[in-house]
C-alpha cells in the first residue's frame, strides 16, 4: 500500500514539474517598439484595413497585446522559467491611482510612437 502511494506521489510530481517547466505561461509585457513592429506586421500578413488598434490589453500597467479591428487578438506570453528582458523599458506609465489619468498616459505614449487606439482594457 505504501509502494502504491509513493509511486503515485512521485508520478505527480513528475507531471506537475514536466507542466510548470514546459507549459505553465504568463504575460510578457511588450515595449511600444515591439508593439509597432507586431501591429504592422499583422496589418501587411493579414491584409488588415484597420486604421489603428482597438484596444490594448493591459496587465498590471504594463502592455501586453492588442486587439485589432478584424477580430485578432495578439497577447505576449512566455513560459514561467524565461526572465524578462531587463535592458527594455516597458512600463508605459507609473503606478497612478486614477484610472482616467493611467488611460490618458498610455495614450500619450502610443501617440509618441504614432499608433493610436481606441480603447483600453485590464486584464
Amino acid at each position: 500500500m505504501l509502494e502504491i502511494i509513493m509511486i503515485s506521489t512521485f508520478a505527480l510530481l513528475g507531471a506537475y514539474s514536466l507542466w510548470f517547466f514546459f507549459k505553465a505561461k504568463t504575460y510578457h509585457p511588450l515595449g511600444l517598439n515591439e508593439l509597432a513592429i507586431m501591429w504592422k506586421t499583422h496589418k501587411q500578413k493579414a491584409d488588415c484595413k484597420a486604421s489603428h488598434i482597438d484596444t490594448l490589453l493591459i496587465n498590471n500597467n504594463e502592455v501586453v497585446g492588442y486587439k485589432c479591428n478584424c477580430g485578432t487578438e495578439y497577447f505576449q506570453k512566455r513560459l514561467i522559467t524565461q526572465k524578462a528582458h531587463t535592458f527594455t523599458n516597458t512600463k508605459l506609465m507609473p503606478a497612478v491611482t486614477n484610472k482616467f489619468t493611467g488611460a490618458l498616459a498610455i495614450k500619450s505614449s502610443m501617440n509618441a510612437v504614432c499608433l493610436n487606439c481606441s480603447s483600453i482594457k485590464q486584464i
